[in-house]
């Protein structure tokens, strides 16, 4: 009997190749999803140090000019924040689709090698199968021998 030979092979590669580059796609998500993450704790920080400014300028009795630049100062900062928020959502979503792919990926290439596995088995089953039968024909043929050899 010739040897197992599975002829989904080729898709199986593929499938696997197809898995590889979907966990690359979800490492690259989570990557920069980390990033903005830790851009939008800067920028929140940022945030927090322009009200203590702000506040430390109304408290030594600063002039309009300069409080009205901390004011600007604090709106361009929310603005930060508020962007940094937006890229968050956005590179989040975007992970998710990612780790959706990657487990749908997954799942297609589970598929196939759940088949080829009972493709193995089959071929595995069939082989025992005609070795016991070539046993039994060897042994009915051994024992016919001995028979006629008796007689």
């Amino acid at each position: 009997m010739s040897p197992f030979r599975f002829r989904l092979e080729p898709v199986l590669q593929m499938r696997q190749r197809t898995e590889d580059q979907a966990q690359q796609a979800l490492a690259r998500a989570e990557r920069h999803l980390q990033e903005a993450e830790r851009g939008l704790t800067l920028a929140d920080d940022r945030l927090r140090d322009a009200y203590v400014s702000a506040n430390q300028a109304e408290r030594e009795g600063a002039d309009v000019v300069r409080l009205t630049w901390h004011r600007n100062w604090i709106v361009v900062k929310t603005r930060d924040v508020e962007a940094g928020r937006l890229d968050v959502r956005d590179r989040l979503e975007t992970r998710d689709l990612r780790l959706q792919q990657a487990q749908e990926a997954l799942k297609q290439r589970r598929v196939l090698e759940r088949f080829k596995d009972r493709a193995r088995l089959a071929f595995d089953t069939e082989a025992a199968r005609r070795e016991m039968q070539a046993i039994d024909e060897l042994a009915t043929t051994k024992a016919a021998r001995r028979a006629g050899d008796f007689q």
